[in-house]
């Protein structure tokens, strides 16, 4: 009842209506890239799509950009135990005409877990794939990926919206594991998001760096060498730091791809 009522609020300030083929964290680039700079500057960035009118940005918790009519659940990932989602879902579908995105490392997504959420109404998933590798991702999870890697098709036979994000992790998960994860989501749907972020030290993996700027070049290219029409890199701020940095990024994958 907490979450209803944090929806119901939220939909009240709603500034962009977003079809459900596009209740994704990734589609979000193409209206906004949040920057503010025509609240706080009165004048557009030169990367802005210019899709929307400045009376719809808002600040929010997470910066300057539209109220889509999306609510996600992001952070600590609830799927092994779905009672929530579940209970969650149902509530907001019922009182709101708010579309439910769920992240997740999928572990907890088995087969009768994906059935009660679609069930219950979640519309989309943002599937983070830790690694295409097992070993690798046992490392870095505490579980293999074999069943991990078989979700993309399992969640869009299902009939949900699925966007998928993988870290570059130099010296653990680069551009070979990258290109076949880019390969298993391809053949499900070519049309399906990629995200690649770079990745920055925290906590136990203090000892791992940053990617550099042609590495996460290199991902993205590989990427959409396997065929994939939606890619982007995020966290550019973690790789790319000087000016020649953001002009080789907006000549190698384009303005609007990371």
């Amino acid at each position: 009842m907490e979450v209803l009522k944090a929806c119901k609020e939220y939909e009240k300030e709603v500034t962009v209506r977003e079809p459900r083929d596009r209740a994704t964290a990734f589609h979000a680039h193409d209206s906004c890239r949040g920057c503010g700079a025509c609240v706080m500057y009165g004048k557009r960035s030169p990367l802005c799509p210019k899709v929307i009118q400045k009376k719809d940005i808002i600040l929010s918790p997470q910066g300057w950009g539209p109220a889509r009519n999306i609510v996600a659940f992001t952070g600590g990932d609830l799927t092994c135990c779905p009672e929530f989602y579940v209970e969650c879902t149902r509530l907001i579908k019922a009182e709101t005409k708010l579309w439910v995105l769920v992240e997740t490392n999928g572990y907890g997504l088995t087969p009768q877990n994906l059935d009660a959420l679609k069930e219950a109404g979640v519309d989309s998933f943002w599937l983070d794939i830790k690694a295409y590798d097992g070993t690798d991702h046992k490392w870095l999870t505490g579980c293999f990926n074999r069943n991990i890697l078989k979700l993309p098709e399992e969640i869009v036979k299902r009939g949900f919206v699925l966007e998928v994000l993988s870290l570059y992790i130099p010296n653990l998960v680069e551009t070979t594991q990258l290109k076949k994860v880019a390969q298993l989501i391809f053949d499900v749907d070519p049309e399906i998001p990629f995200t690649i972020l770079a990745f920055f030290p925290e906590y136990q993996m203090k000892r791992y760096k940053s990617p550099k700027v042609s590495e996460m070049i290199e991902a993205f290219m590989g990427a959409k060498a396997a065929g994939l029409r939606n890619v982007r890199l995020g966290n550019a701020g973690i790789f790319a730091s000087s000016e020649q940095d953001y002009d080789l990024l907006k000549k190698k994958v384009g303005a609007g791809n990371y």
